[in-house]
C-alpha cells in the first residue's frame, strides 16, 4: 500500500491500484494499467478499448491489444514492438494496427525486417502513418477514432486522442413531439448528427511547447544551464531535418485535436522533472517538462476529468514525487492528479534495477 498522498480517495485509488500493478485500475470508466519510467520504459495500455500508447518493453498484457498508437520513436517508447507482433502473430491474433508519426513508417518496417531475418518469424502489422493535419483520423477496427496533435520531442513526435464517436438530436428538432420526430426519421428526414466525445489523450514526450498554439509562445522561461535555448530545434515535427511549418502547427484541425486533448476525461502526459534540480529551460533543451511549466499553464491542466503524470524521472523516489507534486502544484490541479508510480520504490536506487 502506497503512504497516503492526501489525494481525493478515488484518485488516490486509482494511483494505488496502477502502483501496485497486480490488476488494471479503472480510470474514467476503462480498464487501465501501465509502466513509465523515464528513459527505461513506457507503455500505457487500456484492454476494454484494446489499444496501447506506446511499448518500450512490450508488457504481456500489452500483446492482446489490438492497436498500438507510437507517440516517437525512441527506444524506451519503441523498444517493444518487436515482441508485441511477433507475440500476437505466434498466438494467431489478427495483425495489429500500429499508428506512427508522417515519415517513421519506412524505418520502423525496414527494422522489423531485419529483426524478422535475425528470428526467423513473420512480423505482419499494418503500419499507418497519421498527421495531426489530417481531417479524418484513423478509424480503428473497435469504432473508435484517433486524431494527433503535434508535440516537441527531439524526433519526430505527436500525442493522440482516442474519440468515440455518438450520436445526437440536431439542434432544430429539439423540443419537438417525440411522434413528430419519429414520422420524420420514417419519412427519410436525418434527425440525429454524429459526435466525438474525447475518452482518453496521451501527449508521449514532449516538451512544454505542444502548448504554443493555444496558450501563444513559450520562450521567457529564464536560463538554463545548457546551450542558449533557442538553438535547440525540439519545436518540430519533422525527419531528416524537415521541420514543420508555424502554419502546420496552427492548422485548425491539429489545434482542435490538443484542445480535446486538455478536455480528455483522461489525459495522460509526461512530467518528467518534479523538482527545482532541473531548470525549466534545461528541461525544454531535453524535449521534457517539469512541474513549473504545469503551474506556469494551469488554465491547461484543469480541463480534463483526470490528469495523469508519467514519465517520471528515475532519479525519485515514489514518495518524493507525491511529495514534491502536492507540495507543488496548485489544488485544482493537485486534485484531478493521479501520479503513474508503478517500479517506482521507496529507494531511489532500486528504481531502474527493479525492471
Amino acid at each position: 500500500m502506497t503512504t497516503p498522498s492526501n489525494l481525493p480517495e478515488k484518485n488516490e485509488n486509482i494511483a494505488d491500484q496502477l502502483a501496485r500493478g497486480n490488476q488494471p485500475a479503472m480510470l474514467a470508466g476503462h480498464k487501465y494499467e501501465a509502466i513509465s519510467v523515464g528513459g527505461f520504459e513506457t507503455c500505457h495500455m487500456f484492454p476494454s478499448l484494446k489499444l496501447c500508447f506506446d511499448i518500450g518493453r512490450c508488457p504481456q498484457k500489452a500483446v492482446a491489444a489490438n492497436n498500438l498508437l507510437l507517440t516517437h520513436t525512441h527506444l524506451d517508447h519503441v523498444g517493444g514492438i518487436f515482441a508485441y507482433v511477433a507475440s500476437r502473430g505466434m498466438l494467431g491474433l489478427e495483425p495489429p494496427t500500429v499508428v506512427v508519426p508522417p515519415g517513421t513508417s519506412t524505418k520502423i518496417r525496414a527494422a522489423m525486417d531485419a529483426v524478422s531475418a535475425l528470428d526467423g518469424c513473420q512480423m505482419e502489422a499494418t503500419l499507418v502513418e497519421l498527421s495531426p493535419t489530417s481531417a479524418e483520423g484513423v478509424r480503428l477496427s473497435n469504432g473508435l477514432i484517433v486524431r494527433a496533435f503535434f508535440t516537441s520531442h527531439p524526433v519526430v513526435s505527436q500525442g493522440y486522442v482516442v474519440y468515440r464517436s455518438k450520436s445526437k438530436l440536431k439542434e432544430e428538432f429539439r423540443g419537438l413531439d417525440q411522434k413528430d420526430i419519429a414520422a420524420r426519421a420514417r419519412s427519410g428526414v436525418k434527425v440525429n448528427e454524429a459526435y466525438e466525445v474525447p475518452l482518453v489523450s496521451f501527449t508521449g514526450d514532449t516538451d512544454v511547447r505542444f502548448l504554443q498554439p493555444i496558450v501563444g509562445d513559450i520562450s521567457d522561461i529564464g536560463d538554463g544551464d545548457e546551450d542558449d535555448v533557442a538553438s535547440h530545434r525540439h519545436y518540430r515535427d519533422d525527419v531528416d531535418g524537415e521541420t514543420a511549418s508555424p502554419s502546420d502547427r496552427h492548422d485548425t484541425r491539429a489545434v482542435q485535436t490538443l484542445r480535446d486533448a486538455l478536455m480528455a476525461d483522461a489525459f495522460l502526459c509526461e512530467c518528467t522533472f518534479v523538482d527545482d534540480s532541473v531548470k525549466r529551460a534545461d528541461a525544454l533543451a531535453f524535449g521534457h517538462m517539469t512541474y513549473q511549466d504545469i503551474v506556469a499553464h494551469r488554465e491547461c491542466f484543469t480541463k480534463c476529468r483526470h490528469l495523469v503524470l508519467t514519465h517520471f524521472s528515475a532519479r525519485y523516489r515514489a514518495q518524493e514525487v507525491r511529495d514534491a507534486l502536492q507540495e507543488r502544484l496548485p489544488t485544482d490541479v493537485w486534485e484531478r492528479c493521479i501520479p503513474l508510480l508503478r517500479q517506482f520504490s521507496e529507494s531511489s536506487k532500486d528504481n531502474a534495477s527493479s525492471k
